[in-house]
């Protein structure tokens, strides 16, 4: 079934609210550790839903909620404050909004998968909730049994009740204090084998924060502005990168002769380059192919020469040799793998 999904309904509420909102975005981070090595790993911020994640031919949408919820507070309106849509009066009627669930479940179609995230389920629903695991994205997901499904489908209109076929809750192991959340969120990246040495960890943490952050901002009007919500695979691979790929860094480095000192900074340069020095990284990459092009015997060209060539090179930009030697290095071992 082709997904229609007018760009009217794309909730832009939360796009200032993210900032500081820790639950949330550590849970987007977890999402995206887990996943993003998925074929066409896709996750937008704030678009249809709060977190939409795609990859290959699966889909969900999934609300983030850092309490703890029960059957009666995911489907209970809430009134709300409006203008008057008549003209008729210049005082504000009420009228009722969605529910967490019914607006859950407004997006997609009935193919897609619908999440809600939550710190946890009240004791006596959860007791109506059966174990998955693992989830197509979450380690394990709460799924509804007959009982549930009929008590939650009361509350929705008829063109949603297919979807609750669809709809789970993922208790978060995700603290909502972030202190809590980043230990966590470094855990789960030594598991997925990125390296976290030298803080970079943190560094990581912060960077994907920083991007969700400024992806939240932007309000979508139309189709296209959708796309400045996203974050996908070829992003999270450019920062999430793996042990083996940083030992191809030292040993490179390793092999020069420089001394302890220079090699130490070096290094603490190399945690920099993913975050804000991809388009040197591009540009010197390019310079180094047409250096060994132009070289009679490229088979004789060390890695020493290569480097000496970029510094000169590049000495125009003014960027410290200390940084332009990482980024030839870097670029040196990606070029490696590309061959």
């Amino acid at each position: 079934m082709t997904e229609e999904t007018e760009i009217s309904k794309f909730d832009n509420g939360g796009a200032e609210a993210i900032k500081g909102f820790n639950f949330q975005k550590a849970n987007l981070i977890l999402l995206s550790i887990n996943n993003y090595q998925k074929d066409n790993f896709k996750i937008y911020i704030e678009a249809e839903d709060d977190i939409v994640v795609s990859y290959e031919n699966y889909k969900a949408f999934i609300q983030v909620k850092k309490q703890v919820h029960t059957f009666k507070t995911i489907t209970k309106k809430e009134m709300k404050k409006i203008n008057d849509p008549s003209g008729k009066s210049k005082k504000k009627i009420s009228v009722p909004s969605p529910s967490i669930l019914e607006k859950n479940l407004s997006s997609g179609t009935e193919e897609n998968t619908f999440k809600l995230i939550v710190k946890d389920v009240g004791q006596k629903d959860k007791k109506q909730l059966k174990i998955k695991r693992p989830g197509s994205i979450c380690s394990e997901l709460h799924v509804l049994n007959d009982t549930a499904k009929e008590t939650l489908i009361k509350s929705l209109p008829d063109e949603l009740v297919k979807k609750i076929e669809n709809f789970y809750f993922f208790v978060s192991p995700v603290h909502e204090d972030l202190n809590e959340a980043e230990k966590y969120l470094i855990g789960c990246l030594t598991a997925a084998g990125v390296s976290v040495d030298d803080k970079r960890g943190r560094l990581i943490i912060a960077e994907l924060s920083l991007t969700i952050d400024q992806k939240a901002q932007y309000v979508i009007t139309n189709e296209v502005d959708k796309e400045l919500k996203l974050m996908d695979k070829d992003y999270f691979s450019r920062i999430l990168q793996t042990s083996e790929s940083l030992n191809r860094f030292d040993n490179v480095l390793n092999s020069l002769d420089y001394n302890m000192i220079i090699k130490k900074h070096i290094k603490k340069e190399k945690l920099k380059i993913e975050l804000n020095k991809i388009e040197l990284k591009e540009d010197i990459k390019n310079a180094i192919n047409e250096y060994i092009e132009n070289q009679n015997d490229a088979l004789k060209i060390s890695d020493k020469e290569i480097i000496e060539y970029v510094v000169n090179e590049f000495k125009s930009t003014k960027i410290e040799d200390i940084t332009l030697i990482a980024v030839a290095i870097e670029s040196l071992c990606e070029l490696g793998d590309e061959l």
